[in-house]
C-alpha cells in the first residue's frame, strides 16, 4: 500500500490516545527518530530509555501510587461511515470466554507451517511458571503474557494494553502503534513501561519492564495510517517494588510519611511470562481471542468495564473492513466484542491453548466500532498482519537489551 502524505488532524490524534498512547523515552526528549542508517527501509526505530540514567528516571517515576491512579484517555466519538453503516473510534476490548482454539504443536522458537494455512508462523514459549502460580483470575484461561503499558503525555499518566511476544532475547512487547507513538508531534510518549498480568490493586506479579527501543512501520510513523497501527518495543530486564524495612522489620517512611520502596531484579520478560508466537498473511477470516484492559465509556456513556481486570473476547470468524476516516483499507473486524478505551494494543491470538496460555499473535486492538449505531461498541478491528508487519517484528527481535 502506498504511503499517505498527509498527517491526521487534531481529532485523529486525540482519538489515538483513546486506547492509551505512545512509547516513552526516559524523562525527556529522548525519543528522536533514528536515522535511516539505523533500520532497514520501511522500518522506523525510536530510542526510548536506553541508558542506565534514563531507565532510572522511569523507574523512579512509576511509584506504586502513580500506577494506581493512571487512567485511559477517552476522546469524543469520531464517527465515520463504513460499509456496514457503523462508526469507528480509536481505542478498545471485552467479555470473557472459556472456549479455546487448539494451538499448533511446534517446538518453541522454530519456524513451522501454521495449521490449515500456507503461511509461515513462529511458535511462542509458554510461561515457565506452574499452573498454580499463574491462576490468579476467575478466568483460568487468561494469558500471563498480556498486561498494561503505562506512559505519560503532558502532565497526565495513561495506560494501554499489550503482550509479550516471543523473541531470541525474550524482551519484545507488541502493542498498537498509537499506544507507542504520537504521530501529531512526531515523538514517543514519555516514561513507557509494560506490566504483564497487572491487577487493579497495583500488584505487579511478574515485574515492570521499561521500554528500550520502539519499532514501527515507517508509514505509520509519518502519516498515522491505521493499516500500520502496530508497534513492537524491546524492554530492559524487569524489576519489582518491595517495601523497604528497617532492622526491626518496620516499614520505612519518607519525610511525608509515605512508605519507602526498594526495587529488585526479576530478569527478562519472557523468562517470567513466556511469549506469544507470531503469525502473518493468515487472510481476513480467522478464529481468534482478543485480550485487553477496557475501562472507558461507550458513546452512550455507559461504562461496563473498570480496567482493573483483563478481559477477553472470542470469535469464530473475523472479516475484512475499511474506513476512510482512519485511512484503513485492509482492516480485520472482530464483531461482537464490546471493548472500550484502555484495551487498545491488546493482542489478538489465534490457535490459543487454554492450557499452555499461548497461541499466535495475529493482530492488536486498534479501532472500536459501533456497527449498529446504538451508542455501544460492538466490534473491534486490527490492522492486517502481513509481510510488512513481520519485517518490523523480526527486526525488533534482533536487539539484545541485556
Amino acid at each position: 500500500m502506498p504511503a499517505r502524505a498527509k498527517r491526521f488532524t487534531l481529532t485523529f490524534c486525540v482519538a489515538l490516545a483513546t486506547a492509551s498512547v505512545i512509547v516513552s523515552a526516559g524523562a525527556g526528549s529522548m525519543g528522536a527518530l533514528a536515522s535511516s542508517r539505523s533500520a532497514p527501509s520501511g522500518i522506523t526505530s525510536v530510542a526510548l530509555a536506553q541508558s542506565d540514567a534514563d531507565m532510572r528516571k522511569v523507574v523512579d517515576w512509576w511509584t506504586p501510587d502513580r500506577l494506581k491512579h493512571a487512567s485511559t484517555y477517552s476522546p469524543k466519538t469520531a464517527g465515520s461511515s463504513t460499509g456496514t453503516g457503523g462508526t469507528a473510534t480509536a481505542a478498545p476490548t471485552a467479555p470473557s470466554s472459556t472456549a479455546a482454539v487448539t494451538p499448533a504443536a511446534a517446538k518453541a522458537g522454530t519456524t513451522t507451517k501454521a495449521p490449515n494455512s500456507k503461511t509461515t508462523a513462529l511458535s511462542g514459549t509458554p510461561s515457565p511458571k506452574t499452573t498454580s502460580q499463574i491462576i490468579n483470575s476467575k478466568n483460568i484461561n487468561l494469558p500471563p503474557t498480556v498486561g498494561k503499558v503505562f506512559f505519560r503525555i503532558g502532565a497526565t499518566e495513561y495506560w494501554c494494553s499489550a503482550s509479550s511476544v516471543h523473541s531470541k532475547y525474550g524482551n519484545v512487547v507488541a502493542t498498537a502503534g498509537h499506544c507507542a507513538y504520537d504521530v501529531k508531534n512526531g515523538k514517543p510518549v514519555e516514561y513507557w513501561v509494560f506490566i504483564p498480568s497487572y491487577t487493579g490493586d497495583g500488584t505487579t506479579p511478574y515485574g515492570i519492564y521499561v521500554g528500550h527501543t520502539l519499532y514501527l512501520n515507517e508509514t505509520y510513523a509519518v502519516t498515522g495510517d491505521f493499516d500500520f497501527d502496530y508497534a513492537f518495543v524491546t524492554v530492559h530486564r524487569g524489576y519489582r517494588w518491595d517495601l523497604d524495612k528497617d532492622a526491626n522489620g518496620n516499614v520505612k517512611k519518607d519525610a511525608k510519611g509515605q512508605p519507602v520502596y526498594t526495587t529488585f531484579d526479576t530478569g527478562r520478560l519472557e523468562s517470567q511470562v513466556g511469549g506469544q508466537g507470531f503469525a502473518w498473511n493468515r487472510g481476513f477470516t480467522v478464529a481468534a481471542y482478543a485480550f485487553g484492559y477496557p475501562a472507558g465509556p461507550h458513546p452512550n456513556q455507559t461504562r461496563p468495564y473498570t480496567g482493573r481486570t483483563m478481559e477477553s473476547c472470542l470469535t469464530r470468524a473475523t472479516r475484512k473492513i475499511s474506513t476512510q476516516k482512519w485511512e484503513l483499507d485492509n482492516g480485520v473486524l472482530f464483531e461482537g466484542c464490546a471493548f472500550t478505551a484502555g484495551a487498545s494494543g491488546g493482542p489478538w491470538v489465534i490457535k490459543y491453548s487454554s492450557v499452555r496460555r499461548i497461541g499466535y499473535l495475529n493482530g492488536v486492538n486498534s479501532l472500536t466500532w459501533d456497527l449498529n449505531g446504538d451508542g455501544r461498541y460492538d466490534g473491534v478491528s486490527s490492522p492486517y498482519f502481513n509481510t510488512d508487519t513481520f519485517r518490523v517484528y523480526s527486526y525488533a527481535t534482533r536487539q539484545n537489551t541485556g
